[in-house]
């Protein structure tokens, strides 16, 4: 497994604004095989889930695409490696029908690796898998979606890439002030209760009830206490869209850089 990709592990298409199409795609590190050994395949694996509601402007999923790298053919895709489970059923797969390479995708606009299985919005899962018998570098491969009248592109996940891509990183602060109310509730655990008689027993004769009183006897025990309270401060990131600024192309390298 490389030490540091330089993609993303997880897109979500219901936090990009305005989508109609709420499903997450993650790359499957668990059984993929980003960086095979002599004699295995590369591996890559993904899970796609919708992660909608019955909101009528929500559609379900009809198809979508992995962006992998133009120069890679069906002769290096190994077909009997394909896999498709969806809800934990596994699917017929047909290379060159349910499962083919297009460039592009009518459709979505999108060229690359086409998986025509619908999903539902919903809390659908599907699980997927392909091999390629020539390693390809691993880096930012566009997913494409598609259902109803509606597609969503934009988003990319790592994947097999025609070379390794360049990245200028980058160290960025945001001072921030975090409030959090604590409410402090008080409670007491009674321990057992002993009885102690006083002087002997009364007896009194023929009688046929007890003399006047209350049903019960109450009082007050107060106890003053100090409550230690530890509260860790952190905070996480989340990574947004990322969007790019195309300045004029030259054959002369970037200038002021």
């Amino acid at each position: 497994m490389p030490a540091q990709l330089f993609c993303n592990l997880e897109i979500n298409y219901a936090e990009v604004p305005g989508s109609a199409l709420p499903f997450r795609v993650a790359l499957d590190l668990s059984n993929s095989n980003l960086t095979p050994g002599p004699g295995e395949n590369q591996k890559f694996c993904y899970i796609l889930t919708g992660v909608g509601s019955d909101d009528p402007d929500l559609i379900d999923l009809s198809h979508w695409v992995l962006g992998i790298c133009e120069d890679i053919t069906a002769a290096q895709i190994v077909q009997d490696t394909i896999t498709v489970v969806i809800d934990e059923e596994p699917q017929t797969v047909i290379f060159g029908d349910n499962v083919v390479l297009v460039t592009p995708d009518p459709t979505t606009g999108c060229s690359g690796l086409k998986f025509e299985f619908p999903l539902n919005k919903v809390g659908g899962v599907m699980n997927v898998c392909f091999e390629l018998n020539t390693p390809y570098p691993v880096g930012p491969t566009q997913v494409c979606l598609k259902g109803g009248q509606e597609a969503e592109t934009g988003l990319s996940i790592c994947g097999p890439v025609c070379q390794e891509s360049q990245f200028c990183e980058t160290v960025t602060y945001q001072p921030a002030t975090v409030c959090v109310p604590v409410t402090v509730t008080p409670f007491v655990i009674p321990g057992p209760t002993r009885t102690i008689c006083c002087g002997d027993p009364l007896i009194l004769p023929g009688a046929t009830s007890c003399p006047a009183g209350a049903r019960s006897c109450f009082f007050t025990v107060t106890q003053r206490m100090c409550v230690e309270v530890p509260i860790a401060f952190g905070a996480s990131t989340t990574p947004g869209v990322p969007q790019v600024v195309c300045e004029e192309a030259s054959e002369e390298f970037c200038p002021e850089c």
